[in-house]
């Protein structure tokens, strides 16, 4: 298995810079990859960046990483509040072998990907 880091953004995240800037800042999606990109390189990973609104296509990804991907990276958008597939899939402890935190409530900016509306989950 490769460096490979899937980093999967839920409905609505294609419109990051477009739809209420004043709330959500004027990132766009491409801008978030640009800098995603440039921090995998820094620390030696790969990514594989995706956005979709169709819930059923996220979890098909999530599914696909499983045996790619060292590991996922995933912001659901609004699917945090109201869909839990994706969510139940990464919470089978089979779905990823190594250690994993999985945290709907958040507290902190990330360095990987840093936008205002990203946060670090909080620790329980």
């Amino acid at each position: 298995m490769t460096s490979l880091i899937y980093v999967l953004n839920g409905p609505n995240l294609n419109m990051l810079g477009v739809r209420e800037p004043e709330v959500y800042g004027t990132e766009t999606l491409d801008d978030l990859r640009a800098r995603t990109e440039k921090a995998a390189a820094k620390n030696g990973l790969s990514i594989d960046f995706r956005q979709s609104n169709i819930e059923g296509e996220i979890v098909s990804w999530v599914q696909e990483a499983r045996g790619k991907a060292k590991g996922i990276i995933i912001n659901a958008g609004g699917y945090t509040h109201t869909r839990p597939s994706p969510f139940s899939m990464l919470c089978r402890p089979s779905a990823f072998p190594s250690s994993r935190f999985i945290s709907r409530t958040s507290s902190g900016a990330t360095s990987f990907a840093s936008i205002p509306t990203f946060r670090l989950p909080r620790r329980a």
